[in-house]
């Protein structure tokens, strides 16, 4: 379920606690991870947060997590992990909206661990966003929106506005997680967009580092759920209500602002 909470406070925070999961469910775990990188899948076990509460009021947004690793998160995102087991990793992204309102969406290259993924730009939290057991979540999105399509938020001359606007909780029958995310409008048209993504696509390829996206795709702001219906690709949960909420909001505010 997406939640709008730009105007919500904000606090994440890290208990220094590790999930302790049973040894047969360890053991299932570990050799999914080795049989996916033999795959060819660039990946490695790092550490993720799981949320262990969510607590959404009217003016506050409060996150409690302890860790685990992304062999557990993998392994429930394939298989599934028993409820009282399982990792509801804490994520963080960007919906970004060109200036001629389309959704920048990225599509998972082939090396990653779900090729063909549609997804926008994101990633899991960092120890390096993590301090004296506070969670910098707009930290993450800044990071990984800058090395995935080399936006840097906070370059006023490329970007319009941004800010944490909205938080999806999964459902009972989805993949646990919750995920934030960032709305920005960037200064550039969709056809700009695209040839900005190719050209660091192919300085990422020329230099051997890691590829997030192999293509993007762009959905029209006025009717995003008619462009996704034309992919049959899989997506991440969040993607549909993520686009539908933004999309409706803008289109109520619009006939708000013409009463």
């Amino acid at each position: 379920m997406i939640y709008y909470i730009e105007n919500k406070m904000l606090i994440a925070k890290l208990k220094d606690e590790k999930i302790e999961l049973p040894q047969d469910l360890r053991e299932k775990i570990d050799a999914n991870f080795e049989k996916m990188k033999d795959t060819g899948a660039n990946i490695w076990n790092g550490e993720v947060m799981c949320v262990s509460s969510v607590n959404i009021t009217d003016n506050k947004v409060e996150l409690v997590c302890k860790k685990s690793d992304y062999a557990h998160y993998l392994y429930g995102e394939r298989i599934g992990c028993p409820k009282e087991f399982e990792c509801k990793n804490l994520s963080a992204g960007c919906l970004l909206e060109t200036i001629d309102r389309y959704y920048v969406v990225g599509e998972l290259d082939d090396t990653t661990s779900y090729p063909g993924m549609l997804q926008v730009t994101g990633g899991g939290v960092d120890k390096k966003d993590i301090s004296d057991g506070n969670i910098d979540i707009l930290q993450t999105i800044k990071r990984e929106t800058k090395e995935e399509l080399n936006i840097d938020l906070d370059d006023e001359s490329l970007v319009k506005e941004s800010g944490i606007c909205y938080i999806y909780v999964s459902n009972p029958d989805e993949q646990p997680g919750v995920e934030l995310f960032v709305k920005a409008k960037i200064k550039l048209t969709a056809k700009e967009m695209q040839e900005y993504f190719e050209a660091y696509y192919k300085y990422l390829k020329q230099n051997n580092l890691e590829l997030e996206f192999k293509t993007l795709h762009y959905f029209s702001k006025d009717n995003p759920q008619k462009d996704l219906d034309k992919l049959t690709n899989p997506r991440r949960f969040y993607l549909k209500p993520l686009l539908e909420f933004d999309s409706n909001k803008d289109k109520k505010d619009c006939e708000e602002k013409e009463l």
